[in-house]
């Protein structure tokens, strides 16, 4: 008797799933919030470097990369709904512009209290 498992040997490249595909979708929602994470960064050299008082220009901007937080995780949620596709990318652009999107959020809560 062999055992309750049975394992493979691992092909040399590793498993490959012929009729799967990279969503486009996903993709592109992984590269955009991507783009808002640098963006983001970018607004906050910008600010640190003003002393805090960068102006409007600078709070309209985050509004701007929010908003494409929001475009971000809408198309990796479509890139994770379309079938049998690769789902490391759209899930990671899921993660990415959802957390952003809660920071950003909270940043401009915090902006109109103080």
């Amino acid at each position: 008797m062999k055992g309750i498992f049975h394992f493979r040997p691992k092909e040399k490249d590793g498993v490959h799933f012929h009729s799967r595909k990279r969503s486009g979708k996903g993709t592109a929602g992984f590269v955009l919030a991507i783009i808002c994470v640098l963006a983001f960064l970018v607004l906050c050299v910008i600010s640190a470097v003003a002393g805090g008082n960068a102006g409007d220009f600078i709070g309209v901007a985050g509004l701007a990369v929010a908003a494409l937080c929001i475009i971000a995780f809408w198309l990796s949620l479509q890139g994770l709904r379309e079938r049998d596709v690769y789902t490391k990318l759209p899930f990671a652009g899921l993660l990415v512009a959802g957390v952003l999107f809660v920071w950003l959020f909270c940043l401009y809560i915090i902006g109109i209290r103080f």
